[in-house]
């Protein structure tokens, strides 16, 4: 017997050994004119030698047939980052779920998780608004938003939402513990501020820079005018932000309203929380995105310099 055939005879085998649980539902401020031109099924055991030959032979095989991977990609669009993509392998054997929680507020990730588990998004806000069994940290004031911290998580296909969102949670609250920042009496600030620099900075080598453009705009009193919070005060993840746009009424609109928002616009991860904590030095004010394919970013101190970076970025072009 080839080895194609032990398989399927393998499989065709274990397939009548029991029957399939129920299908799983799881879970697995800087615009234009200022800074930003923004695993499988466990596989039940019968000691068979032919079996085993089989599936040391084609494991990969035996994992897409019993179960597969799930992946949930969000992606945080902000800064030119592409946006949530979710590849999934559907069907009623999934019993495993990788989810990838790249920094996408709160309600993107809530509409990737819909949409790769089936289960409405509606399940995941409402498991999202008890911040007690989720174990939010006191300071982030019973809201999720800017806690559920980036990464790779691997769930059971039957975990429940509060379940998937209560380890996002966890791994915030370790990071936080391993920055000192629970210890703190303006924890949530440095969320929030944290926040800002994960949706406004293409890449990591620019947060610290980012933050400091923040922090020396809040110390001199002037309005942060970050798109990012803009934005989600308009309830948008991407695109221009327009001069009507700046005119909505909202306090997280940080044109209007000078200081931080009242709370977190995205999630951060730890290199976005360390920034927030531990700025780089220097006396920008402003930055630029002189490249929005490369995520290019360039700093500059006073408004003259601000308004050159500005033009220079808007010539057919230009790589800043």
């Amino acid at each position: 017997m080839n080895i194609e055939n032990l398989l399927r005879e393998t499989l065709a085998d274990m397939a009548d050994e029991q029957p399939p649980p129920p299908p799983a539902r799881f879970l697995p401020r800087y615009p234009a004119r200022f800074p930003s031109q923004h695993p499988a099924r466990f596989l039940p055991h019968r000691p068979a030698r032919r079996r085993g030959v089989a599936l040391a032979a084609a494991a990969a095989v035996v994992v897409l047939a019993a179960g597969g991977t799930v992946a949930v990609r969000a992606l945080a669009p902000e800064a030119g980052r592409p946006a949530p993509s979710v590849a999934t392998r559907p069907g009623p054997g999934r019993a495993q779920v990788e989810v990838v929680n790249d920094g996408e507020r709160v309600s993107g990730l809530f509409d990737e998780l819909a949409r790769v588990t089936g289960r409405p998004a509606e399940s995941f806000a409402k498991a999202a608004g008890d911040g007690r069994a989720l174990g939010l940290p006191p300071y982030a004031k019973g809201g999720l938003e800017g806690f559920a911290f980036p990464g790779t998580y691997r769930f059971a296909g039957s975990a429940a939402p509060a379940e998937i969102l209560g380890e996002m949670v966890a791994r915030f609250r370790a990071t936080a513990d391993e920055l000192g920042l629970a210890a703190r009496p303006d924890a949530l600030d440095v969320v929030v501020v944290a926040s800002l620099v994960q949706a406004e900075s293409p890449t990591e080598a620019d947060m610290p820079k980012v933050a400091r453009v923040l922090h020396n705009r809040l110390a001199r009193g002037m309005p942060l005018q970050v798109d990012s919070s803009v934005r989600y005060a308009l309830g948008r993840r991407r695109g221009p932000v327009t001069v009507d746009d700046v005119r909505v009424r909202s306090p997280y609109n940080t044109y209007r309203h000078k200081g931080l928002p009242p709370g977190p616009v995205a999630n951060p991860g730890a290199a976005a929380l360390r920034a927030a904590l531990h700025p780089a030095a220097g006396s920008w004010l402003y930055f630029v995105l002189t490249d929005p394919k490369r995520g290019t970013l360039a700093f500059a101190t006073t408004g003259k310099e601000y308004a050159e970076l500005a033009e220079r970025a808007r010539k057919p072009g230009y790589r800043g």
